[in-house]
């Protein structure tokens, strides 16, 4: 891991610097940028807009972080592109995600894409996606994680992921802590952008919490009786922020003929039927009706998962868990004791998993039943014996895990 933009201005230099064909939409923060990414691309999908999405990690395929309209980049196609680049990937020893980055531009450029999607893979000043002039940059949410890279408070995290703020170019935040919004809106100000709060550009109404059926109104876009196609309460925040994203778009005189084809149609469509559209994975997402996954991979997340399961689960489901070494383990370790009968522990495949003996002096010292298991197909194992027939299994915590979990499970594709 490399933190800064030389390499990726090199290789894209080296490409004609395909990311200046592009219109896109930069998307960072702790929490969602997924599912806020994946929000917004549904909704210029089902507008007509040939539309590019990157996002990261992958699940079960290196292909799904580069889609064009919900499907992955061919693989023909990656292997030239790669080809191509290697020489100049050694001559600057630029990293994995530095190439995947250039790649993907490259690829939505040749491609024509009317309006790319792009999220940020760690942090935001430094992180290679952040050599793109977007139409808007939009800030989920920030909470503690990578403390080692970004700081230990929220103040510093927030200064780093404000880094993709640019000037002259809106941001809007999905973030209601003060700390958060103030350093936010400082570092808009001194670069002439204007900073827009999701809650406040957008009210929300929830008609129908189990069921995620919501109402936004925005300054200029208002759409009723949404059925969020993504799970749990937490994914409304997420749909605001996107919201908000389109409304303040829609307002901006230089992009409204551009967006003439966005309307309450259009939305309604894009947030519904949100996973066809992107064939994003992974947000409390059910397989058959035995299973149910969920990347909540640091206390935010499994706070978020821990609020939305289902009534048939609370207290009731074995979860499988594993993260990496880099997490508030303990934390997540309470979190997720609290909602499940029993915890299966496993070391997701990664250099950086966590080594399950640590998880397991955590729930001893907690009074949560466990089982230590060596993979995660016997971790599989263990769960359906310890479920039975009356109890369903939750698989959470690292992309890691979830991905091969899924790949096991023959779920290659969504």
């Amino acid at each position: 891991m490399k933190f800064g933009l030389r390499n990726i201005r090199r290789l894209l230099r080296s490409v004609g610097n395909p990311e200046r064909r592009l219109r896109t939409i930069h998307v960072g923060g702790t929490n969602g940028k997924g599912s806020t990414s994946a929000f917004l691309a549904s909704v210029f999908i089902e507008a007509g807009y040939r539309t590019g999405l990157y996002t990261s990690p992958h699940l079960v395929r290196f292909t799904e972080r580069i889609r064009i309209n919900g499907q992955e980049i061919p693989e023909d196609r990656l292997v030239e592109y790669a080809r191509r680049l290697r020489p100049m990937i050694e001559a600057t020893g630029a990293t994995f995600f530095e190439a995947t980055t250039c790649i993907a531009f490259q690829y939505f450029a040749d491609e024509e894409v009317d309006i790319a999607v792009i999220e940020v893979g760690l942090g935001g000043r430094l992180d290679s996606t952040n050599v793109i002039l977007p139409m808007i940059s939009i800030i989920t949410n920030i909470s503690l994680e990578h403390t080692e890279y970004l700081g230990t408070t929220l103040v510093q995290i927030a200064r780093e992921k404000g880094g993709i703020i640019k000037p002259g170019v809106p941001c809007v935040t999905g973030s209601t802590e003060k700390a958060v919004v103030r350093t936010l809106r400082r570092i808009a100000e001194r670069r002439g952008a204007r900073l827009y709060e999701a809650a406040r550009r957008v009210s929300v109404n929830v008609r129908d919490a189990k069921a995620c059926c919501v109402s936004f109104r925005g300054r200029r876009l208002t759409v009723s009786n949404v059925c969020l196609g993504l799970g749990g309460t937490f994914q409304v925040a997420n749909a605001c922020t996107a919201m908000a994203a389109l409304d303040i778009l829609h307002s901006q005189r230089r992009f409204r003929s551009l967006f003439r084809r966005i309307g309450v149609k259009t939305i309604r469509n894009g947030f519904e039927r949100v996973v066809e559209n992107t064939r994003l994975r992974g947000r409390l997402e059910a397989v058959g009706r035995t299973f149910l996954f969920d990347v909540a991979h640091n206390p935010e997340g499994m706070r978020a998962l821990v609020s939305a399961l289902p009534d048939d689960m609370r207290s009731n489901c074995v979860a499988v868990f594993g993260v990496l070494q880099d997490k508030d383990y303990k934390t997540m370790c309470r979190l997720l004791g609290q909602a499940v009968r029993h915890i299966v522990v496993v070391r997701p495949r990664s250099p950086r998993g966590l080594p399950t003996s640590r998880l397991v002096q955590e729930l001893r010292h907690l009074g949560v039943a466990h089982a230590n298991a060596r993979t995660v197909r016997h971790a599989l194992e263990l769960a359906r014996r310890l479920a039975g027939s009356e109890s369903r299994i939750l698989v959470t915590g690292s992309h890691y895990l979830i991905g091969e979990a899924l790949g096991i499970l023959g779920q290659r594709n969504a």
